[in-house]
């Protein structure tokens, strides 16, 4: 037990490689893998000029890119008009025609992100399970794209380009504060 003790505090101070790491990233179109380059597709795309052919070759067309919805005229009703204070008429002309073509028009929408994150901290408290902190940096953005007759018609964007976050957990009594699994089972043996 000293002998782990004493691992555990050499450990502490230069082995960060010990504690975990997590990547999640939502699968983008090919070349698409930060902020910056899912913006510069995004600002390719021309209203009334980019087809549908066009965005294929962009790798953003339906069965080919990841993660794109395909909605229909109703969802994009909701999408544009989620009060009943916002009426048609105060849309862009281009949504109020896409809306009002109805199955003649469709919109794509891609969304795209990426969250890494890190155990940080002391080594041995967050192996003991004493204080477990995590941060993590991550970025996401969503772009909408309003077909009529496989060409855009509008073009919509959103998203964060930087969030970093922090979490921390502190236990103060370390492994017996959730006496759940394996812990619970010694406890319930030592009593009887």
């Amino acid at each position: 037990m000293l002998a782990l003790g004493a691992a555990l505090l050499a450990l502490s101070g230069c082995a960060r490689w010990v504690l975990p790491s997590n990547t999640e990233a939502r699968a983008a179109p090919e070349g698409i893998d930060s902020y910056e380059t899912a913006q510069n597709t995004f600002g390719r795309i021309a209203p009334f000029e980019t087809s549908a052919a066009e965005l294929a070759e962009m790798k953003i067309h339906p069965g080919v890119t990841p993660n794109l919805r395909v909605a229909n005229y109703l969802e994009i009703v909701q999408r544009f008009m989620p009060q009943p204070t916002i009426r048609l008429q105060d849309l862009d002309p281009a949504v109020q025609a896409c809306i009002n073509a109805k199955d003649d028009c469709e919109a794509w929408i891609v969304s795209l992100g990426n969250t890494e994150s890190a155990r940080v901290g002391d080594v041995s408290l967050d192996l003991l399970g004493f204080e477990k902190q995590t941060q993590s940096t991550s970025w996401n953005a969503e772009m909408v794209l309003l077909l009529t007759d496989d060409v855009v018609i509008y073009k919509l964007w959103g998203g964060a380009p930087l969030i970093q976050e922090t979490k921390t957990e502190r236990k103060p009594l370390g492994p017996f504060q959730d006496l759940s699994g394996t812990a619970a089972t010694a406890v319930k043996n030592a009593v009887q």
